[in-house]
């Protein structure tokens, strides 16, 4: 990140310089002792492009800058709302030249000036006429010929004569490399693959002659998407043909000619055969269809089609050879045999509809060509109204094939005998290498004694898994020569394999139990001949499954060695890594006779993919023989599946939590030296490649200090055994817009914090003692750079019996367990717990909406049967292995639930099972003052999510804790882009899935809602909580200011114009009036500030004098402590002012009243708080559960409807986020200074940001708005007028004389209601000529002022971004509705709508208006 620096002042350039050169070589960063003179050449290598930093086009055009708000469009082209289309173009430019020939010889006349500057004036005026006509005559030429030649290009061919012209000087010297290249791969697979009874295989002779193919017309299609280029070549390759060519040219041609030599017989008894092919002619009509993209090579796929069948002729000779060989074409019906098979294996490849797909970015990344990116679930269901008969009459017996682009058969379902709606319910997993292909569903007639009948065929495109990985219910069409035969019911899902992810500068795989098997088998040697009586072996390689009898893949043969290269890959589908076993059988071919085994090795998957290298298990012994090894090598691809990862059969309860106090780093790595800036420095603590907390971002400094405290759960104190599932605390450089850079990273070992407990139930381990350590950041290898200060702690959690939940199967063992109980294969008596339990679903709505009554409990289908593929495309021919029981503990304690909340804090578990979302979106899950997420799920592949994910969180106080749930649509893991949400207290939350799921609403602002369905459990970690980790520590502060007495004169007069400014942690929060002439003013004002820390705020108030002229000087500024306040008990304190120059004079009165609320942490590209929105420690007017003196617990808010089968809460209305700084009283009641100091909160009602249960009207009502002063809102004087609006009106008051502090007192009448939340309010400074400047706005949250059935009319003081303070009348009428009149008004019921300006207002957005929250 590049921050820009601020010069400093001339007497500190040198110390400033000296500064800079010692962080640089701190940070390893080389600095000239010499000053670079600007524009000289660099001394070393420059530093790469940033990703950030676009050049080119792109860079010009501002392509890659975000959307422009709709109300900022309008204001940018606000001329489009004034005239019409044909009034807006080039014509203000002729207009201006006319206005300014007019107003130069009025000027030239007036003044008296001659004939010759008229002349001149004419020139000037010619020669721009003249070339502006030329620029548009040539403009318009060449967008006319364009679109011409556009018409041309789709309707004609054209001609590549200067590409033939290319091509046959370009011929002669690439055809030599391209026969070299042809012959050396040719011969390799001949020499493998020759059978027992010849010698020897050769391609003795390979060429392509001397004459170029030929690209004889081209057309080009132009009217395609921007990245899209599609062309018709017609090619042809007539090397015979010398109609083009000179008599010296046709003398000197070579013809194409192609030479197989095979070698009969043994030892000196041999003979070569020459098998010749030549005269090779070829000519076809071929569609190209190239997709462009921004990374090199540029293009990332190519389509090849024919668009009709090809002609192919040739000469073939097998006999005889070049003089004497006879050609098999004038054998009567051999050649056209030849040509329909070759056009029969070309069709499904690359015959019109069908593509042959070239993905040259994956050719040149290096991955192989048949590597897997996923698998597809077909679930074949039925069949209806089948239009086929068979041969001799009857019914069919239909079955379907699968397969890829009418390829090879993938899988198949079994027939159903004599119908014509035949039902399946067969489910198949298909791995497949790109989804730019189709899925082809070819429906037979299964036919006894000859071949199938083909019915028909259903095509799905498999592009369409790109934007919903789950199709469900999906109905095909039956084709047959064009003609509708029925429909096909399926569904297809798509599970994609995981990618690396990035962990200390290393790319790991996610750890996951179902995934890709690629299985290579390379080579083996000194293999067991004893059984072959020549001494030569002809081995292949067999790869079996488990127990499974069939094999899963086979090998080439190589023929007589002991000593075979295979280098075959394969690739299956596994459904349990750890359990899975594979078994390799080498087998001697042996023809007509029975293929004895060599030799054989089995060996578990996980010890397979051992990658640990001090540990070589390349080669791997064969058993059952006298000597042999085999290599093999194993590639696992994750998939993801639910359940894949964090599933709940791997999920190990914690034994307790380690507290990590990250206090500071020094000197750390300064990654951004080159670009003159700083690192960005946070840190996450990773325990098994999973990140479990993280930091707030410190920008721009290389000595961060933190000071924070998160709390990280532990299961197992082999944590810290292996360098895989160390807990690392890495520090990172944030970045904004790509990814984060590594600092360094230091290894804690959980080992050395805790130990086992033999003495005490129920805690298994006790703590060791607190660790308190500065250890240096490793970077790379060896080397360090800086220091991480931190303290760690381990705190036990409490040994709990049944913290686990139901592992249910994931989609591929549930197919073979059905395949098992088809079959017979599984006993009938095993069932379900699940089956044998009654299961509650309960639905939990948005806390902050209207409590209703819920919709019936949701109904789990299992009555889907499915079926697994039983050929080598799956690994479902096997008996799936039963779910192994984990290691037994010790003895637990078993807690009730009353008994379990009397613990405050623990380690909440979340099971995340799915849900039905809008869009494709990862769940969230944030716990209290949210600067990251405790865990986040995986991105759903479709709208209906399957997760099945676990994942924790430390919940530091149960009852004010608060849990948040969001949908982000964001692909990066470290980036927001929320859609929907829900909050909710953490209490609530627990008691509502603990033991049981229960299904959560997400809404958005649209008012769209997704669901998502979570059970959880709660393991007690009794931690001593610090005053500054507990929820007192943060919260809402209402500030009064009362009065202020004895202050110091500073006019000349004797008095003072005093006004008082707050500020909190250096930044302004609140400006006072002012009080004009008076040394004892009485202010009487009230505000509110979210404090984020209360041990840690720096709060202080400071008295000025104002003055019209000159700068405010200061009066005297005073600290105030806020670590003493009681919650919700007003405190008066009088702060002493003192000066540095003056020392103490006069004192402020103020009375402080604290509410306790989670202070929501964002996370921009900065450090900074917000209010969480929420008042969690208040519903209504009632305060629960922090201070004292106040009823404590929430179980009487949250109530239990026994009658149904589901739970009914309670909760508040919604309360939109309110923006610090708006202060309001009540007109008709108590002022501020009238208040009595009680003990509770309900004797301060505009201290809650909730409203009364009533709630802000949901039908529209008047609201009189007066505008009445504002102040302080420019240094010097201005015409200042204010614009107000409210929903879609808006007014603006007059200006008047200039002033600091107009006064206006207009009134204004608009309609409001529920879904008009806020006032938006800016002050502009008027201007005669030119534009009206912007002086301040802000925001009014109307019904955080006005509550009705309460405080009808209100006063309201407003702090102005921009300075300032603004006083607003604010009175509503319910009864008197403005837009009665209108019969289109229609009544919403969403309380929670917030609505921005509208878009069909002139005026639009204002500049810097942020978005309603």
């Amino acid at each position: 990140m590049l921050l820009a620096e601020r010069p400093s002042p001339p007497s500190q350039l040198k110390t400033a310089d000296k500064t800079t050169n010692e962080e640089q070589e701190k940070s390893g960063s080389v600095t000239p002792s010499v000053p670079p003179v600007p524009g000289e050449y660099p001394s070393g290598l420059a530093p790469a492009i940033p990703d950030w930093y676009k050049v080119g086009w792109r860079a010009v055009a501002n392509i890659d800058a975000p959307a422009l708000e709709e109300g900022e469009e309008k204001d940018k082209h606000i001329l489009q709302l004034f005239l019409a289309e044909q009034y807006y173009g080039q014509w203000y430019h002729n207009a201006a030249l006319i206005f300014f020939a007019v107003f130069a010889s009025h000027f030239l006349t007036r003044f008296n000036f001659g004939w010759g500057w008229l002349i001149v004036l004419l020139s000037i005026c010619n020669t721009y006429y003249m070339t502006s006509m030329t620029r548009v005559r040539r403009c318009a030429r060449d967008d006319i010929q364009r679109e011409l030649i556009k018409t041309r290009l789709a309707s004609e061919h054209e001609s590549a004569d200067w590409m033939n012209n290319f091509l046959d000087r370009f011929w002669l010297i690439y055809e030599p490399v391209l026969s070299a290249t042809v012959v050396a791969s040719v011969d390799q697979i001949l020499s493998t693959t020759t059978p027992a009874f010849l010698d020897s295989l050769r391609l003795t002779t390979f060429t392509l002659g001397t004459k170029a193919p030929h690209i004889d017309k081209v057309r080009t299609f132009p009217r395609t998407a921007d990245d899209i280029v599609m062309m018709d070549w017609g090619i042809s390759f007539t090397p015979n043909d010398v109609s083009d060519m000179t008599p010296r040219q046709a003398a000197q041609k070579v013809n194409p000619k192609i030479v197989l030599s095979v070698r009969l017989g043994k030892g000196l008894a041999t003979a070569s055969i020459p098998i010749l092919l030549e005269d090779i002619t070829f000519s076809g009509l071929m569609r190209i269809r190239l997709k462009l993209m921004a990374n090199f090579p540029h293009v990332q796929i190519v389509d090849l089609s024919f668009l009709e069948k090809p002609v192919i002729d040739y000469v073939l000779k097998p006999v005889g050879g070049e003089s004497l060989g006879f050609d098999i074409a004038h054998i009567p019906g051999l050649q056209t045999f030849i040509r329909d098979m070759v056009h029969g294996t070309l069709g499904p490849m690359m015959y019109d509809p069908n593509v042959f797909s070239l993905n040259l970015e994956q050719l040149l990344s290096g991955v192989p060509l048949d590597a897997a990116i996923g698998v597809i679930q077909v679930t074949v269901e039925a069949a209806r109204g089948l239009k086929a008969n068979k041969i001799g009459g009857g019914s069919p017996d239909p079955y379907i094939s699968i397969s890829i682009n009418n390829r090879e058969e993938l899988a198949r379902t079994k027939y159903k005998p004599s119908t014509y709606n035949p039902t399946w319910m067969e489910t198949k997993f298909i791995l497949v290498n790109s989804l730019q292909e189709s899925l082809v569903l070819s429906l037979l007639d299964y036919n006894d004694h000859r071949k199938d009948t083909p019915l028909g065929a259903a095509t799905f495109e498999l592009q369409k898994l790109l934007e919903d990985a789950t199709q469900e219910g999906l109905e095909l069409p039956v084709l047959k020569d064009g003609k509708d035969k029925g429909l096909i019911r399926l569904d297809v899902n798509y599970f994609p394999v995981l990618k690396p992810e990035s962990v200390n500068g290393k790319e790991i795989l996610p750890q996951t139990n179902v995934g890709i098997v690629r299985l290579t088998i390379h080579q083996a040697k000194e293999l067991d001949a004893t059984q072959s009586l020549s001494g030569d072996l002809n081995p292949l390689v067999k790869v079996f499954l488990g127990n499974s009898t069939s094999y899963t893949h086979k090998s080439q043969i190589i023929k007589h060695t002991n000593n075979p290269v295979w280098e075959s890959p394969t690739e299956f589908i596994c459904a349990d890594k750890s359990s899975s076993v594979i078994t390799v059988k080498v087998v001697d071919e042996r023809d007509f006779l029975q293929d004895p085994v060599v030799g054989y090795m089995s060996v578990r998957l996980v010890d397979l993919l051992q990658t640990d290298p001090t540990v070589n298990r390349e080669w791997w012994p064969l058993n059952g023989c006298k000597s042999g090894k085999i290599r093999l090598s194993c590639e696992w691809k994750p998939l993801q599946m639910a359940g894949a990862l964090s599933s709940a059969d791997q999920y190990v309860p914690p034994i307790g939590a380690v507290r990590l106090w990250l206090r500071k780093a020094t000197d750390v790595k300064n990654v951004e030296a080159t670009l003159g800036g700083k690192s960005d420095p946070y840190i996450r603590v990773l325990v098994n490649n999973v990140t479990l907390g993280r930091t707030e971002v410190i920008n721009n400094n290389l000595n961060p200090e933190w000071d924070q405290i998160i709390y990280i759960p532990v299961h197992s104190l082999r944590e810290a055994s292996f360098s895989t599932s160390s807990m690392f605390m890495e520090v990172l450089d944030y970045q904004h817009l790509t990814k984060d850079r590594s600092l360094g990273s230091v290894e804690l070992h959980v080992s050395d914090l805790a130990r086992e407990s033999p003495a005490d139930p129920q805690y298994r381990y006790e703590s060791t003692g607190v660790k308190e350590v500065a250890e240096p950041i490793q970077t790379d290898g060896n080397s360090y750079k800086g220091h991480l200060h931190y303290t760690a702690e381990f705190v036990s959690a409490l040994n709990l019996k049944h913290v686990h939940f139901d592992a249910g199967e994931n989609e591929i063992q549930k197919a073979a367990h059905k395949v098992q109980r088809n079959n017979g294969s599984s006993s009938s008596t095993s069932s379900s717990s699940n089956d044998e339990e009654e299961e509650r679903h309960v639905t939990v709505d948005r806390p902050m909406t209207e409590a209703g009554t819920h919709g019936p409990p949701h109904q789990t289908d299992s009555s889907e049967s499915v079926r697994a593929n039983g050929n080598s495309a799956t690994n479902m021919g096997e008996e799936a292995p039963s779910p192994t029981e984990k290691d037994s503990v010790k003895e637990g304690i078993e807690l009730s639930k009353e008994e379990l909340f009397k613990h405050q804090s623990g380690i909440i578990i979340f099971n995340v099972i799915g849900g039905h979302l809008q869009k494709k979106a990862r769940l969230d899950v944030l716990l209290d003052d949210a600067y990251w997420p405790a865990f986040s799920t995986l991105k759903s592949g479709g709208t209906n999510a399957q997760w099945a994910h676990v994942g924790e969180g430390f919940l530091k106080e149960l009852d004010f804790g608060r849990v948040w749930l969001r949908l982000n649509e964001s692909g990066d893991p470290d980036k927001d882009d929320v859609i929907a949400e829900w909050k909710g207290n953490a209490r609530a939350f627990l008691d509502a899935t603990l033991a049981r799921r229960s299904s959560f609403t997400l809404t958005d602002a649209d008012g769209h809602s997704s669901t998502v369905e979570i059970e959880s459990r709660y393991v007690p970690v009794p931690v001593k909580l610090l005053a500054r980790e507990s929820i007192n520590n943060q919260g809402i502060l209402r500030v009064d200011l009362l009065a202020g007495k004895d202050l110091r004169s500073a006019d000349r007069t004797g008095k003072s114009d005093p006004f008082a400014v707050f500020t909190l942690n250096s930044t302004k929060v609140f400006t006072s009036q002012t009080k004009k002439k008076n040394l004892n003013p009485d202010w009487s004002e009230m505000f509110e500030v979210d404090v984020p820390s209360r041990e840690a705020a720096d709060f202080s108030v400071e008295v000025f004098d104002w003055n019209q002229v000159e700068q405010s000087k200061s009066l005297g500024r005073g600290t105030i402590n806020l670590r003493d306040i009681e919650p919700f008990e007003a405190a008066e304190q009088m702060i002493e002012l003192s000066s540095e120059k003056h020392g103490a004079k006069g004192h402020v009165t103020i009375r402080l009243i604290f509410q306790p609320e989670i202070i929501a942490k964002s996370r921009k590209a900065t450090s900074t708080f917000s209010s969480a929105g929420r008042a969690m420690t208040q519903i209504g007017s009632l305060p629960f559960g922090a201070g004292k003196g106040v009823v404590r617990g929430i179980g009487n808010v949250f109530k239990r409807d026994f009658g149904g089968s589901h739970e009914k809460l309670e909760v508040p209305h919604a309360v939109p986020e309110a923006a610090a700084g708006q202060a309001s009283r009540p007109i008709g009641e108590h002022t501020a200074n009238e208040y009595t100091t009680a003990p509770t909160a309900s004797a301060f009602p505009s201290l809650s940001r909730t409203p009364s249960l009533s709630g802000p009207p949901s039908e529209p009502g008047t609201l009189r708005v007066t505008m009445i002063s504002a102040k302080d809102v420019s240094m010097a004087e201005t015409k200042p007028y204010a614009v107000i609006r409210v929903g879609d009106k808006e007014f603006k008051t007059k200006h008047g004389n200039k002033t600091s502090s107009p006064e206006w007192n207009e009134s204004f009448n608009f309609a409001a209601s529920a879904h008009m939340p806020k006032l938006h309010l800016w002050i502009y400074d008027h201007k005669t000529l030119g534009k009206d400047k912007l002086l301040a706005e802000g925001e009014v949250d109307i019904w955080r002022h006005i509550q009705v059935g309460r405080s009808t009319a209100a006063e309201v003081s407003i702090e102005l971004q921009g300075g300032g303070l603004a006083r607003l009348r604010l009175e509503f009428d319910a009864e008197n509705n403005p837009l009665a009149r209108h019969a289109s008004v229609v009544s919403l019921e969403r309380s929670q709508l917030q609505t921005s300006p509208s878009r069909f207002s002139i005026r639009g957005r204002r500049p810097g208006l942020n978005e309603d929250n």
